[in-house]
């Protein structure tokens, strides 16, 4: 035999046996790396939940056991229809109307029941601008409307606002990106956008003097979906209503997942993600990442959503851990209270009442 066919067939032979050995490794690892995969829908590219998606996925870089792998949705409707029905999808992050739209417009049944949420996120903005001649929602009636398509979230919030006051209008076509340029034209006599303020959109606007911010005020069907807030951001001068605030609604966000029933296997994926989710939220709000992190509270209630039971579970834990080191806290520093008496005798010198008195005055 050659030298050089000798040679081959020892690189073949070690490439067999290395090719053995990662297979057996690869194996080994699958199961976990699936385990620990969680596959996150958002309602579109360029919205605040794919910022969402994307700073979670680096969060979560470092855990072994957890790795989030972000997809672009088609809108929030399509985002819990594919959590709800296309393989694979673990979670969505979707504005919080979303469930309510999807129940009034009957589009898929029980949506309720089916979609629970593991954490309330930051929250955006209703700014409906229209032409300085028009003073109240009432005046948009029968009015042109840029309310963006059926797959923008502006879309689903306006709808359920605009219907629910009875408001109706002519919608108008066009993206939030053409919605200014619209109310400019005179195509649309007001928008709708739905964006933290301050909102580029609305500052445009305001500095053009020709708009104005409407007020948007609940009803009993609009607060049980929203929160009421106050558009006052400085660069809104020249949009804003006499005062200089504006009565509005804001809309959350939500790490919304399927109510999976406890012990099963994507329940144990999603307690992970809780945990990590959770207890990381500290680090998110540092100002090393998005902005909006800062508006997030994880133990804050969503109007009309029912909490995902690893949340709950989460929540409840922390709460006594909480309750246990205070208890700790406090029996240390009785115990550390009595000894000073002992050791400076001020003790023999007081009532029982007296020394209760002033180690409840050392303890506040």
């Amino acid at each position: 035999m050659s030298i050089a066919l000798k040679v081959a067939c020892a690189f073949a032979t070690t490439l067999v046996i290395g090719a053995g050995a990662l297979q057996a490794e690869d194996t080994k690892d699958v199961a976990r790396m699936n385990a620990g995969a969680i596959t996150l829908i958002t309602d579109g590219a360029n919205s605040p939940s794919s910022r969402y998606a994307a700073d979670l996925a680096v969060l979560m870089e470092g855990e072994r056991d957890l790795r989030i792998l972000p997809v672009m949705g088609h809108g929030p409707v399509e985002a819990v229809r594919d959590l709800l029905f296309l393989r694979g999808i673990d979670a969505s992050i979707i504005p919080a109307d979303t469930v309510a739209y999807i129940r009034k417009q009957e589009l898929i049944e029980d949506v309720d029941k089916k979609v629970t949420y593991v954490a309330r996120l930051g929250s955006a903005q209703v700014h409906i601008i229209a032409r300085k001649d028009i003073a109240t929602l009432a005046d948009l009636a029968g009015k042109n409307v840029n309310v963006g398509g059926a797959s923008e979230p502006r879309f689903v919030t306006a709808s359920l606002i605009f219907d629910s006051l009875g408001i109706t209008f002519n919608p108008v076509a066009g993206s939030e990106a053409d919605a200014a340029n619209l109310l400019k034209s005179g195509k649309a006599d007001a928008i709708v956008i739905v964006a933290p303020q301050p909102s580029t959109i609305a500052e445009d606007l305001a500095r053009d003097g020709n708009y104005r911010l409407l007020n948007v005020t609940g009803n009993d069907e609009l607060n049980g979906i929203y929160a009421p807030a106050m558009l006052n951001a400085k660069t809104y001068d020249g949009l804003t209503q006499d005062g200089g605030m504006t009565e509005t609604l804001s809309v959350s966000y939500a790490v919304a997942v399927f109510d999976w029933k406890k012990g099963t296997d994507r329940y144990y994926k999603l307690r992970k993600f809780a945990d990590v989710l959770y207890s990381g939220i500290g680090d998110l709000q540092t100002g090393k990442w998005h902005a909006a992190w800062n508006d997030v509270n994880l133990s804050a209630d969503l109007p009309g959503w029912t909490r995902y039971v690893t949340a709950d579970e989460w929540l409840a834990e922390h709460k006594r851990n909480q309750a246990d080191a205070t208890s700790k806290e406090d029996a240390a520093l009785k115990a550390e209270f009595q000894s000073y008496l002992e050791r400076t005798k001020l003790g023999s010198n007081m009532t029982p009442a007296g020394a209760a008195r002033l180690r409840s005055s050392a303890l506040e």
